[in-house]
């Protein structure tokens, strides 16, 4: 396996880089395509249209690499990296939702890599703002199987919370998913998931819930209390739901951070990212502050001496880790570079998908997921 990783600032920027990494040594199939909305999905899609490459876009709250440069987080510039693959070791799949429930549209994918190869692993993403990421991810478990290695994220808008997408080089999709299934006989992918984000105050129960969204919690509307317990404004709300998630405490000791994503002020609810079971305990929660890159920067010591060898590194970085940190988030992102000595790319998420140490794939909010994949 082969990378070459770019930035770019326009489609001509597109162009001459791409038309410069052709050479008689390197010939990519695949391409990961990461942009903020206001650079133009449309036009950044229709560029790659021009160039034989399975395309896996995603629009992006801040767009990430690390390859030797200062600058590792790109707002006005996007990231391209190009990956050179045997055809034979992986599927690509790009369809929209088209009104399919989440586990549904899960399922569909989970089905799909599996009828590919005997024993697939997956990248994904995904977007739509009111797709429910842990109901998607119970899906492709449910038909691809509980063990399978899934990685991924949600496309994001810079917290505007309008429109994400995803993008091939033949179409965008507002509510659509993009997904590559490796044969896992010859591509070992692997990563992890840390958080570091901390509960506030008593706990709460989750009064009256639907799938993703919360109507009540400890009988009241479930709006006012987030307002009251947390201080903010309508105005703040949906952005601000990304630093303070809902924590869900489970009943085996693990938990699950929820962002809020959408608001419903008629009804006074919250719209989550995946979702909250009703009935459930749950606390407001927040970053504790720089200590978080130290516990991070702590896990990819260790993940890196267990697996010390990667061909490519691709990160799906919570957007509220940017919210939280500000500049000083470069930090934990360089370290996987200056661990392995090769580059990173990635973008900042609306949700992430990965798997925990010795668990199986799950849904996540906040965390900085980290994936390396080695040609066998």
């Amino acid at each position: 396996m082969k990378t070459k990783s770019f930035t770019f600032r326009n489609i001509e920027d597109i162009h001459e880089k791409m038309d410069a990494q052709a050479d008689k040594d390197f010939s990519p199939g695949l391409a990961f395509v990461f942009a903020t909305p206001r650079q133009g999905m449309h036009e950044i899609s229709e560029a790659f249209s021009k160039y034989n490459v399975e395309l896996i876009g995603s629009s992006s709250g801040g767009n990430i690499l690390v390859s030797g440069s200062e600058t590792i987080i790109y707002e006005d510039e996007g990231v391209v990296t190009l990956i050179e693959l045997n055809k034979k070791y992986f599927a690509y799949y790009c369809e929209d939702r088209k009104g399919k429930s989440s586990f549904d549209f899960g399922k569909e994918i989970g089905k799909w890599g599996s009828g590919k190869f005997k024993k697939p692993s997956f990248i994904v993403v995904a977007s739509g703002l009111s797709l429910n990421g842990q109901e998607f991810v119970e899906g492709m478990l449910e038909s691809a199987g509980q063990d399978v290695v899934i990685f991924g994220g949600l496309a994001s808008d810079e917290t505007k919370f309008e429109h994400n997408f995803v993008f091939s080089g033949k179409k965008v999709m507002e509510n659509g998913c993009i997904a590559i299934a490796f044969d896992s006989d010859h591509i070992d992918m692997r990563g992890l998931a840390t958080s570091g984000w901390v509960g506030l105050g008593k706990d709460l129960i989750v009064t009256s819930a639907e799938s993703n969204i919360v109507y009540s919690i400890d009988n009241e509307p479930a709006l006012k209390v987030y307002k009251k317990y947390l201080n903010v404004q309508d105005s703040d709300l949906p952005a601000i739901g990304v630093e303070y998630p809902l924590l869900i405490k489970r009943k085996d000791n693990s938990y699950a951070l929820r962002a809020v994503m959408g608001v419903d002020r008629e009804k006074e609810a919250l719209i989550f990212a995946g979702s909250v079971p009703q009935d459930a305990t749950v606390t407001f929660s927040s970053s504790p502050g720089f200590e978080v890159m130290d516990r991070t920067k702590e896990k990819i010591k260790k993940f890196h001496e267990q697996n010390p060898e990667a061909d490519m590194l691709l990160l799906f970085s919570c957007m509220a880790r940017h919210l939280a940190l500000g500049p000083v988030i470069s930090e934990e992102i360089a370290f996987p570079t200056e661990k392995w000595g090769i580059p990173l790319s990635g973008f900042f998420t609306y949700g992430e998908i990965g798997t925990r140490s010795g668990k199986t794939c799950d849904f996540f909010n906040q965390t900085f997921t980290l994936v390396i994949l080695k040609e066998k």
